[in-house]
């Protein structure tokens, strides 16, 4: 056994370049996957959007050409 075999970090953890690579994957995968989900939530918002009438629009506070605008938005913006 050499020298280098026997330094050990003084928490007890063991430094792993792959379960930092890991860490960092997982957390992309993370970031995308939340990304995604709000994405489709504006698309099913937008969707429900425009099966609403202009009456039920105005009740809400929402004008029929800004709801239009918003519906037309791509799902990622």
């Amino acid at each position: 056994m050499s020298t280098i075999d026997t330094i050990r970090r003084s928490d007890g953890a063991e430094s792993h370049p792959a379960r930092s690579q890991n860490s960092g994957l997982l957390h992309t995968a993370s970031t995308l996957i939340g990304w995604f989900g709000n994405a489709m939530m504006k698309r099913r918002t937008r969707l429900h959007l425009s099966e609403l009438s202009d009456d039920l629009l105005n009740d809400v506070g929402i004008a029929p050409a800004e709801a239009r605008r918003e519906i037309k938005r791509f799902f990622w913006d």
